[in-house]
C-alpha cells in the first residue's frame, strides 16, 4: 500500500470525524403514535385535553388574577429562582460554575430565557385542571425547602414542596394533591418543562431534548420540536442537554408514565415537555402524593451516577462510548495525581502510544518495504501494463515471494480510529475540561487556542511527520501536494478545536516522529555496508 492511500485513509478519518455529528448523527426516534398537532386532542384517558400550552376545558374555572411572588431556595451547589405562578423553578444558578474563566464573572444559569417562558416543575392536572399557570401561596418555608399551595373553587388542592440537600444538584419536588370536590376524581400529573435552545446551539455538540425508556437512550433534534413526539410509555426520565449542563426530570414511577414533546407557544425552538404519570383515582377527601425528582447541574457522571435512575447515561460519548468511557475515568485518575488537565492529555496520550507502538512499528516497516519493491513494481507494470489481469498476478506474486502484505500499512492505522474518536467526544465535551487552564495563555483546554500556536505548532509537526514518512508513490506531484496540502488542510480545520483535541493531537505527531525518526535510524544501520 502506497503512501497516497495511507494519507488518505488518514484524511478520510478526519473527515468523518468532522463531520460525523452534521450528516451522520442518529436520527431523532420514531414517534410510536402520529404526533400531537398543537391544539389537537390526543388518545389516552377519556376526556384528556390535549393542548400543552395553557390549555383550559369547558368545565374549569378561570383563575382569579393575583400578584406573582419571586423567591429563592439554595445550597452550596445551586440557587433556585421560585415563582409563585404555578410554583415552579424558572431559573437556577451554579455556584460552582462560572460563564466565562475570568475572576467576576456570572454563575452558569441554567432555565433563563429573554422571553421568560423557561420553568421547570409547572404541574397541571390534565382532565381536571390542565392550565399548570396558577398562582400559587407559599404557606410553609425552612432553610432547604419550601412549600406552595393553590386550591380551586371546586374544592380540588395541589401543594408543591421543593427540598435540597447540601452537596448536591437534585431537587425533591413533592406533589400533594387533595379531592376536596366532593366527587370521585379519576385523573393525571403533567410534570411540564420548558426551554428555550436558541441561545445553546452548538456545532460539535448535541443540544437539545432526551430520554431514557426501555434501556435506551434517545436525542431529540431541535429541528424534529416542530413535529411534536408522542411516546408511548415507561420513560424513567426526560432532560433538556447542552454541551456541559442539563435538566432533567425523573417521574415517580418510570411504568405508565409517558412523555410528550412540542413546541413552546407555537416555536421552533422553544420546547415544551410534559412527563405524564399514570392514571390515578381519588375518593372524595381522598389525597395522595407524588414525588418527583428534578437535576439543574453539569453532565458529570460522579454527581449523576448515586442518584439511580440510569440518570448517568447522560453523560455519552456516542458511537464509540464503550470506549470512551474508561479513557475519560483514566485521564481523571492521571488528573487526580498531576491536578492539571493539560499535563493528564499529554501523559494519557504517551500511555495510548506507547500501547499501540508495536501496531505502528509494524506499519511503518510493511510502508518501508513497500517502498524497497517499489523498483520491481515499476518493472512490473513497464511489462505487463497492458494486460491488467496477468499485472495483478504478477504483483500478489511479488507480495507473496517478499511476504509484504500490501494492507499493512493501513490495517494497524485503522485499528486506532475508534481510540481517536472516542478522545475526539471526550476532550470535546467533557466538563472537566471547561476553564481547565494548562499553562501560559491557554487558560481554558475546551475553547480554541486565543494565539492559535498549538494549531500552528500541530501543523509543523504533521508536515515533518509526513516528510520522515517511507515514500512509496510514483508520482510525485502528486506526493508533495499531500505533503504541503494535507498539514494546512488539518491545520485550518483544527483552529477552532478546543487546545485540549489540539493538544492530543501535537503530542501525538510528535511521539510519531520520534518512532518515525528512532526506526529510520535502525533501518540504516541494518543496511549492509556499500
Amino acid at each position: 500500500m502506497d503512501l497516497k492511500r495511507t494519507i488518505l485513509a488518514v484524511a478520510l478519518s478526519m473527515a468523518v470525524l468532522v463531520l460525523f455529528q452534521t450528516y451522520f448523527a442518529p436520527p431523532p426516534p420514531s414517534p410510536a403514535t402520529s404526533p400531537t398537532a398543537p391544539g389537537a386532542a390526543p388518545a389516552g384517558v377519556p376526556g384528556e385535553p390535549g393542548v400543552l400550552s395553557g390549555a383550559t376545558g369547558a368545565e374549569t374555572a378561570p383563575t382569579p388574577p393575583a400578584p406573582v411572588h419571586r423567591t429563592s431556595l439554595e445550597n452550596d451547589r445551586v440557587v433556585l429562582d421560585l415563582s409563585s405562578r404555578s410554583a415552579a423553578i424558572v431559573g437556577a444558578r451554579l455556584v460552582e460554575y462560572r460563564e466565562h474563566p475570568r475572576p467576576g464573572s456570572e454563575p452558569v444559569r441554567l432555565l433563563g430565557s429573554p422571553a421568560g417562558t423557561d420553568l421547570a416543575g409547572g404541574i397541571r392536572l390534565l382532565e381536571s385542571l390542565p392550565d399548570w399557570r396558577q398562582v400559587y401561596e407559599e404557606v410553609e418555608r425552612r432553610s432547604d425547602r419550601v412549600t406552595y399551595a393553590w386550591t380551586a373553587p371546586t374544592g380540588l388542592r395541589l401543594e408543591k414542596t421543593y427540598s435540597l440537600v447540601s452537596g448536591r444538584y437534585d431537587v425533591a419536588l413533592d406533589v400533594r394533591v387533595v379531592n376536596g370536590t366532593g366527587s370521585w376524581l379519576r385523573d393525571r400529573l403533567g410534570l411540564v418543562l420548558v426551554q428555550d435552545f436558541a441561545p445553546h446551539q452548538d456545532t460539535y455538540s448535541f443540544t437539545g431534548p432526551a430520554y431514557y425508556r426501555g434501556g435506551e437512550f434517545e436525542e431529540v433534534a431541535i429541528k424534529s420540536i416542530k413535529d411534536g413526539l408522542q411516546d408511548p410509555g415507561n420513560v424513567a426520565w426526560a432532560a433538556f442537554l447542552e454541551k456541559y449542563f442539563l435538566v432533567a426530570a425523573v417521574p415517580p414511577t418510570a411504568e405508565g408514565s409517558t412523555l410528550r414533546l412540542a413546541p413552546h407557544l407555537g416555536q421552533d425552538k422553544v420546547a415544551e415537555l410534559e412527563l405524564l404519570g399514570p392514571v390515578f383515582e381519588l375518593l372524595p377527601g381522598a389525597e395522595a402524593t407524588f414525588s418527583y425528582r428534578l437535576y439543574l447541574g453539569p453532565k458529570e457522571t460522579n454527581a449523576l451516577a448515586p442518584l439511580g435512575s440510569n440518570l448517568d447515561a447522560l453523560v455519552h460519548y456516542g458511537f464509540f462510548h464503550v470506549i470512551a468511557k474508561p479513557l475519560m475515568v483514566f485521564l481523571n485518575a492521571i488528573y487526580g495525581v498531576t491536578g492539571n488537565y493539560g499535563i493528564a492529555i499529554i501523559l494519557l496520550t504517551t500511555v495510548i502510544k506507547a500501547v499501540f507502538w508495536p501496531l505502528s512499528a509494524r506499519s511503518f516497516k510493511s510502508m518501508q518495504r513497500m517502498k524497497e519493491l517499489q523498483p520491481k513494481m515499476e518493472r512490473l507494470k513497464e511489462k505487463h501494463g497492458k494486460d491488467r489481469e496477468r499485472l495483478n498476478m504478477e504483483v500478489m506474486q511479488l507480495y507473496k515471494t517478499h511476504k509484504v502484505n500490501p494492507l499493512g500499512g493501513c490495517l494497524p492505522m485503522l485499528v486506532q480510529i475508534p481510540f481517536f474518536f472516542a478522545l475526539y467526544k471526550i476532550l470535546l465535551g467533557s466538563i472537566e475540561l471547561r476553564h481547565a487552564p494548562f499553562f501560559l495563555w491557554i487558560t481554558d483546554l475546551a475553547d480554541k487556542d486565543p494565539y492559535y500556536i498549538t494549531p500552528l505548532v500541530m501543523g509543523a509537526s504533521m508536515f515533518l511527520q509526513q516528510k520522515l514518512t517511507p515514500m512509496t508513490g510514483t508520482n510525485a506531484a502528486q506526493m508533495k501536494m499531500m505533503m504541503y496540502g494535507l498539514p494546512v488542510v488539518f491545520t485550518f480545520m483544527f483552529l477552532n478545536f478546543p487546545s485540549g483535541l489540539v493538544l492530543y493531537w501535537l503530542v501525538n505527531n510528535l511521539l510519531s516522529i520520534a518512532q518515525q525518526a528512532m526506526m529510520l535510524r535502525q533501518a540504516k544501520a541494518a543496511q549492509p555496508a556499500a
